[in-house]
């Protein structure tokens, strides 16, 4: 990324620049006709963020005849084999159970895929990164942000059940949390794909790491399970994991009208922002050897 720049005695204003074989190309990073003002200082490195969102977006299901409908019918399908299981082979007795897993799936299933995909973006788009100049930090969050997209449409399902299964559903002043709730699990998956997605570059077991460690981690996040059914001190311990708070806390707002208790805000910011920080400074660490490596 260029700002700024000058060609011989012409010069370029907010361009992106792109390296080929055949020489240099540039191009305007914002179309300014149309948009809404934005500081000057933050709008080239927004758009380009919302670029490659969208791109990683619309790459995913080229060349599908279903496309995003793929999104929709994977949680749908495995939430009625799931319910199917927990309510009448095992009987969990937990309310409302389709709804519950279904929020508790649709929060899961970004993380891991967001996570998986990012820490990979930079072996996979490596011609991108040695040609195009740009704030390399932004490709793997963009990635995780397209999954965001697929998590915004799978949450259109569970206000949708609302006609199947009315009563488990609570409006109240408590549904403000969730926009807050879903922005410490964006600061979250922030600082871990910063960090997955470099070291992936240099140690390429980091990926096999990841998808190792997300196995683990979905036993230990209350998913197909309620916190509330895990003994002490072992409950103590799962509130650590920031998705669990995340879960407690989607779920009291939108099923039972509650909000978080001081307990899972802690366990949802402290260790977003702890991440978030530590993910930066990996980064910025090992950021100069990324075109070395890829």
């Amino acid at each position: 990324m260029n700002l700024n720049r000058t060609d011989g005695a012409r010069a370029l204003p907010d361009v992106w620049v792109h390296r080929r074989p055949a020489g240099v190309s540039y191009g305007p990073l914002v179309e300014r006709a149309g948009m809404l003002a934005v500081p000057r200082a933050v709008d080239p490195w927004l758009h380009v963020l919302l670029v490659l969102t969208r791109n990683e977006f619309r790459a995913r299901y080229r060349a599908q005849a279903l496309g995003v409908l793929w999104s929709l019918l994977s949680p749908l399908v495995m939430m009625g084999i799931l319910t199917l299981v927990f309510t009448r082979v095992f009987r969990t007795g937990v309310p409302h159970f389709p709804v519950f897993l279904l929020i508790g799936m649709a929060l899961w299933e970004w993380l891991a895929s967001g996570l998986q995909a990012a820490t990979s973006v930079f072996v996979v788009h490596a011609d991108l990164v040695k040609r195009t100049v740009f704030p390399r930090h932004l490709l793997p969050i963009a990635t995780m942000l397209s999954f965001g997209i697929n998590f915004l449409m799978e949450a259109l399902i569970v206000a949708a059940m609302v006609v199947v299964f009315p009563s488990a559903y609570r409006l109240s002043p408590a549904l403000l949390v969730v926009p807050v709730v879903l922005l410490f699990l964006v600061l979250l998956l922030t600082g871990l794909v910063m960090a997955t997605s470099v070291l992936n570059i240099i140690y390429r077991d980091v990926a096999y790491l990841v998808t190792t460690s997300l196995t683990l981690l979905y036993w230990l996040t209350p998913i197909i399970y309620p916190l509330e059914a895990v003994p002490q001190p072992w409950q103590t311990l799962l509130r650590m994991n920031p998705l669990a708070s995340m879960l407690v806390a989607l779920r009291g707002a939108v099923m039972l009208g509650q909000w978080p208790s001081p307990l899972t805000w802690v366990g949802m910011v402290v260790p977003s922002l702890l991440v978030l920080a530590i993910g930066r400074v990996i980064f910025r660490h090992y950021e100069h050897l990324a075109l070395d490596f890829v």
